[in-house]
């Protein structure tokens, strides 16, 4: 059978098998509430999350709004279970993972906006470097467990997905502006609304969202900062049983940003310094995205279809290599972590990164990449969800199917340069294409079935997904694409994922739940033919108590609480790393993927909200807290992990996480203030007692925000980000130290029209 046909006999069985049963409409499954998505999603509102089987965190517009977040670092910060590897320090290009599945470039989760795949490449290239911007999305929904086979392609670790800003009900916008002590400029404005035009209604919305800053790592011949501008429009026809609505979204950016660290000295002395060899390293990118949505609230069904094409193009011209045989020589010296690690036995190498006033260096020594790419994806998915009546048995059934198609473009150069007196001479300018010349495209048909079965106190939740994916990759040697291609990497798989939970309450708003799915990751499109795909059994359970309240808490006094505490098993059968230049790919091929065999990942995640009455004042009260332990079974070695030893744990997976939010509001102010806290991690597989040059020490973290609310339109906002101003390591990858962002002190004012 042709894969044509494969994936043709594939759909029409999975569309016959929802097909059959005749549906009653659900009015509390599916809403209004976020852009007609809904049923795309797990749950749409936080009253929702007791009745799910798994670990689900919704983070809602309220919420978000209490710290006027740009970073989705200090967003996460809050839903147990993250790992976070910070970079940039403002949250521009994130390395997000889930229960320990691998933070790099957040390639092993999914990341969706408005229910569609958000990176530019979601198969051909995961570990993209697009995320959506934080700041102008209206909530955030952060899936584990086995309700994370509703999206794939990728099952290990989970799902995050953003909503935009609807299109309002009635003619509205709304202005925030945000100004900080280190020259930095936020502005967010959006306006819209629905008017009745004969039997119709007719929406729209324009939004844009703007950052700009000049950084504040003290480069002495250039900027360290970026610009970032992001619009969004919408047109929403609205009539009967259906709606339909056009996203068109646009972002450009142009940030000075480095992956050249430094050394443990120099961070000590000033952790904010930048080495004169990265003055020329600037990332570009812009994207664009086409996104097409109809819905259907029919009596018996409800349908949501989606089409969407996102077009995304983006060049890091960095320092990516060290060429030392006309210096030292020393094979110990010829790579820029060897470099900052020993920056005494590297003395005359350590002098270029430096490049101080007087000093010239030889020809070539260092080489700067243009990774130049460019991407595309587009797809069209629909969704069907109802409920069927079988005498005391309610079945919630949910089915959707996405077909798919994605490409990667790799057309890459590598330049010679010196340092002359602090500045940067080119000494060799190679062609475009001289350095890689790849093309990788892949074609994906996925189908998911969930039916959530309700008896009595008992709620079972059985699904499963299908993923059958097609891979090519062709490599040139040369810039000449006419010619035929050096290589060709082919690749074809059929995954079933399958997944049950079940959720049972008992008296007094406690409910016991687990559950158990299949993970599931690929290897990237140009990997060996020796790479095995990641799988994993992934197991949860936990209690959960929600009084009667609309927090799921007891209304005595005024007072609300809800708790929640879930552990989980991650038992990989092989654990997959790949090697990227954000994970310092120097002694690897840039695409490549590793077997690290089998891993378990294991922990506890425990989550506690209330919201008190003291007086006029509300106090709400929020605690995140997350225990992870990680073990490698075998022993090994490879260029990526290096060499590692049964027993092992994981590098960035820190043991102890606790985030707690304490608020207090007034008639007419109030005050939120986040606390974090993580401990200790490693920056390469290994075991305790950590060595000094592999630790990421622990740090915790203050947030504050203030705001008084002038009058009914009007909020005066002040906020201060690390409001201790704690120097720490965000990160020891890929080339040396760098630190997070010291403190920075914002004033602002909100308006609603």
């Amino acid at each position: 059978m042709t894969s044509k046909t494969r994936r043709s006999a594939l759909l029409a069985s999975a569309l016959i098998s929802c097909a059959a049963p005749s549906f009653a409409q659900d009015d509390t499954a599916v809403s209004d509430s976020l852009n007609n998505i809904d049923i795309i999603t797990v749950i749409g509102t936080v009253g929702d999350a007791n009745d799910v089987p798994g670990a689900i965190t919704f983070i809602g517009p309220d919420v978000l709004a209490e710290q006027s977040y740009a970073d989705i670092n200090r967003v996460l910060r809050r839903v147990p279970g993250v790992n976070l590897q910070e970079e940039d320090g403002y949250g521009l290009r994130p390395n997000i993972g889930l229960r320990g599945s691998g933070a790099d470039r957040s390639s092993k989760i999914v990341i969706l906006e408005d229910g569609v795949l958000a990176a530019p490449a979601a198969y051909s290239a995961p570990a993209a470097y697009y995320f959506p911007v934080t700041g102008r999305m209206n909530a955030v929904e952060v899936t584990k467990g086995p309700a994370t086979i509703k999206y794939g392609p990728n099952t290990t670790a989970g799902a995050i997905q953003f909503f935009s800003t609807p299109i309002p009900e009635e003619a509205s916008g709304h202005i925030d502006l945000l100004l900080s002590d280190r020259d930095r400029v936020i502005a967010h404005a959006w306006a819209g609304g629905r008017t009745q035009l004969g039997k119709v209604q007719v929406g729209g919305l324009i939004e844009t969202y703007q950052d700009r800053t000049d950084g504040f790592k003290e480069l002495d011949t250039g900027d360290t900062g970026f610009t970032l501008q992001d619009y969004v429009g919408k047109l929403g026809i609205y009539g009967g049983d259906h709606s339909l609505e056009l996203k068109i979204q646009a972002k450009d950016e142009d940030g000075d940003e480095t992956y050249l660290g430094l050394t443990q000295a120099d961070f000590d002395a000033n952790p904010l310094r930048r080495y004169n060899a990265s003055q020329q390293d600037r990332i570009v990118n812009d994207k664009q995205t086409y996104q097409l949505t109809h819905n259907y609230d029919g009596e018996r069904v409800d349908i949501t279809t989606i089409a969407y094409r996102t077009d995304f193009a983006r060049n890091w011209r960095k320092l990516d290599r060290f060429d030392n045989s006309e210096l030292s020589g020393s094979g110990d010296c010829n790579s820029l972590d060897e470099i900052l690690r020993d920056p005494v036995t590297c003395e005359a190498e350590f002098e270029v990164l430096e490049g101080a006033p007087g000093y010239v260096s030889p020809d070539d020594v260092l080489q700067l990449r243009s990774n130049n790419r460019s991407y595309y994806t587009q797809g069209i998915q629909t969704a069907i969800a109802g409920e069927v009546q079988t005498g005391s048995v309610t079945h919630n059934l949910t089915f959707s199917a996405r077909y798919h198609e994605d490409q990667v473009d790799r057309f890459q150069d590598q330049d010679g340069y010196r340092i002359d007196n602090t500045a940067l001479v080119l000494t060799t300018d190679n062609a475009p294409g001289t350095q890689a010349n790849r093309l990788s495209d892949a074609e994906a048909l996925s189908a998911y079935i969930e039916d959530r079965i309700v008896f009595d106190r008992l709620s079972v939740t059985a699904g499963l997904r299908v993923e059958d994916v097609n891979t090519m990759q062709r490599r040139w040697s040369g810039p000449d694409r006419t010619a035929a291609p050096s290589s060709e990497r082919e690749n074809s798989y059929t995954e079933w994922l399958p997944a049950i939970s079940a959720i049972y309450d008992l008296d007094g708003g406690f409910s016991v739940l687990g559950g158990v799915h299949r993970g599931f990751s690929a290897p990237s499109v140009g990997s060996r033919e020796s790479t095995d795909p990641e799988e994993s059994t992934v197991w949860e359970g936990g209690v959960r108590w929600a009084p009667s309240g609309s927090l799921g808490g007891s209304t005595v006094s005024g007072n609300r609480f809800r708790f929640e505490a879930i552990g989980f098993f991650n038992d990989y059968s092989n654990l997959l790393g790949e090697c990227t230049n954000s994970a310092g790919g120097s002694e690897c091929e840039i695409g490549d993927a590793f077997n690290a065999g089998e891993v378990d990942v294991y922990g506890l995640e425990a989550t506690a909200d209330w919201v008190g009455q003291a007086g006029p004042l509300t106090v709400p009260v929020s605690v995140a807290y997350t225990w992870t332990k990680s073990e490698i079974l075998s022993d090994f070695a490879d260029s990526f992990f290096g060499n590692v030893s049964a027993g092992d744990e994981l590098p960035y997976v820190p043991e102890h996480q606790l985030t707690v939010s304490i608020g207090v509001e007034g008639e007419r102010w109030g005050m939120d203030g986040v606390f974090n806290s993580v401990s200790s991690t490693r920056n390469v597989a290994g075991t305790e007692p950590t060595a000094p040059s592999e630790r990421i020490d622990g740090r915790t973290l203050v947030d504050l925000s203030a705001y008084w609310q002038m009058s009914e339109t009007v909020r005066l906002r002040v906020k201060a980000e690390n409001l201790f101003d704690t120097s720490y390591i965000a990160a020891r990858r890929p080339y040396g130290l760098r630190p997070g962002k010291p403190r920075e002190l914002f004033a602002g004012i909100s308006v609603d029209f």
